[in-house]
């Protein structure tokens, strides 16, 4: 079965025993997560690729609040980051940089939640309909709070909570847990097809 992954650094390939690759044992996939990105990224990697060769995809969310930007002033040259979005969290952390003091400045005097929650939620809806013939897992490991409802969507928050570790943010038994999850849905939602 050929799947498709997408998604920011809770599904990018690490080179490690994270669950996107022990899917690798199971499934031929195509992985385009892309470590700290925001929703129009994941939007843009689903968009780059021809959909119709995956029997089914896997979409890992990201924040409402990461802020896209063409080219990052700190992590360009990091091959895992290059793709990095802006997340006050990030910015505060980097606020030494020049630009990253003016996006510092942006998050605390312009930047509006309920706007960014509006503009992820028309990307989600534009994520729900490309990808409405194909069968689709929608993740989250953030808190969600009913941003969007997604047909086929799994909640693993609580699970994050229980096992950080440095693989796709999980400890190896968080990682099992989400694979085992995935796994188990992906067979389930593409017999049914």
């Amino acid at each position: 079965m050929n799947i498709l992954i997408c998604g920011d650094s809770f599904s990018a390939r690490t080179g490690n025993d994270g669950w996107p690759e022990l899917l690798e044992q199971d499934f031929n996939v195509t992985n385009t997560s892309q470590a700290g990105c925001g929703e129009y990224r994941i939007l843009k990697q689903l968009e780059s690729v021809d959909l119709l060769l995956f029997d089914a995809i896997i979409i890992n969310h990201t924040s409402p609040f990461r802020v896209y930007i063409k080219d990052h002033p700190i992590h360009k040259d990091d091959a895992l980051h290059h793709s990095c979005d802006l997340l006050y969290e990030d910015v505060n952390a980097h606020r030494k940089n020049s630009v990253m003091k003016m996006a510092k400045d942006y998050f605390e005097n312009i930047f509006d939640p309920d706007y960014a929650k509006d503009m992820y939620t028309l990307i989600l809806e534009k994520i729900d309909l490309l990808t409405a013939s194909i069968p689709t897992i929608h993740c989250s490991h953030l808190e969600w709070d009913n941003l969007y409802h997604f047909k086929n969507f799994m909640y693993f928050n609580d699970v994050w909570d229980q096992n950080r570790g440095t693989v796709n943010h999980y400890d190896s038994t968080g990682n099992e847990i989400v694979y085992s999850c995935i796994k188990d849905k992906l067979i389930r939602i593409c017999t049914r097809t």
